[in-house]
């Protein structure tokens, strides 16, 4: 997605070409993921937002999966999408994580 808006990086300037939801990986649940606010992010600023959007993904998947809760459909319906618009490979592999483990054998 593009856009004419400044990189919403903490002191950055640079102007932002991606939009991408932006959470706080150790406190991460799947409300929180999926309802993430949308924020502008230039090339530099773009990678780091992502992989830490794919480690809360990563971490909240674990952490409910060893607590016995099952992933919702919708949920990660949602996280998928948001999980394809950023193109780091750490963002790639919880993606296709998360479809395989959404798969019905």
């Amino acid at each position: 997605m593009t856009s004419a808006m400044a990189c919403e990086a903490s002191g950055c300037g640079q102007w932002a070409v991606t939009v991408l939801p932006v959470v706080a990986w150790t406190a991460a649940t799947f409300p929180e993921l999926t309802a993430a606010p949308l924020h502008h992010y230039c090339p530099v600023h773009e990678p780091v937002i992502s992989d830490r959007y794919a480690a809360a993904v990563d971490w909240t998947v674990c952490r409910d999966s060893v607590e016995g809760r099952r992933l919702d459909p919708q949920t990660i319906q949602v996280i998928c999408a948001h999980l394809q618009m950023m193109r780091t490979p750490k963002a790639e592999a919880v993606h296709t994580a998360l479809v395989r483990l959404t798969e019905t054998p």
